[in-house]
């Protein structure tokens, strides 16, 4: 999705992506990779995912970054969090807590930011790009984040031929073209979940699966 297209959702209130409850898949897996608590997770499109609130909940150190400024308000205030606001390089910083929110564009992410970063959540970034983009944003996660960071992954796989994203359609098989130079990668779930989804089945899908990774780095870069 085009950083245009992206901002115009959130401007016009077309966030059927978000998700109006915390992940359960967050709330299963997170406890079995074990971090240590004050562990920085990151979350890349972050939007106002509730998912952040409970992450920090659960004692981590919580930074997402977001282009949409509208999400990063609508996610305090829907929180009911004060937040302190500073400019930080080329990004507007939100701070409340263990929580920091960085609007601006996910290409020009700092690495600094994430020295202590051990997991990276991936829930509904990597299935916001075009396939033409994804090598380039694992590439560049890759270059930000520390060598022995995880990721929890979350995808979706449906016939693009019944329907366009975003969300686009990623298939295992793309997974581990993008990752398995770098990651092991374990499929932790996998579920049909066009049931949950109704307005999908109405635009014409006939399945939609929803699949979990854990990817583990194989050694250091």
């Amino acid at each position: 999705m085009e950083a245009s297209d992206w901002l115009d959702r959130w401007e016009q209130d077309r966030i059927g992506f978000h998700q109006p409850s915390v992940s359960a898949y967050l709330q299963h897996y997170l406890p079995e990779i074990n971090l240590k608590p004050g562990t920085t997770i990151f979350l890349p499109l972050c939007g106002k995912a509730h998912d952040i609130a409970w992450i920090a909940l659960q004692g981590f150190q919580v930074v997402g970054v977001e282009l949409s400024g509208i999400a990063v308000k609508a996610f305090f205030s829907e929180q009911g969090l004060s937040r302190q606001q500073s400019e930080s390089g080329r990004f507007l910083l939100s701070k409340s807590g263990a929580i920091s929110i960085y609007q601006g564009d996910y290409f020009n992410f700092p690495q600094e930011v994430l020295t202590e970063c051990k997991l990276v959540y991936d829930r509904a970034s990597l299935i916001s790009f075009a396939q033409s983009d994804r090598t380039r944003y694992c590439e560049f996660m890759r270059s930000i984040i520390p060598p022995q960071t995880e990721i929890l992954l979350i995808t979706l796989d449906y016939d693009q031929t019944q329907m366009d994203g975003p969300p686009f359609a990623v298939p295992q098989a793309e997974v581990e073209e993008l990752y398995q130079s770098h990651y092991q990668i374990e499929v932790l779930e996998q579920n049909d979940v066009l049931d949950e989804r109704p307005r999908w089945r109405d635009q014409g899908l006939s399945a939609l699966t929803e699949t979990v990774f854990r990817l583990k780095p194989m050694v250091s870069r």
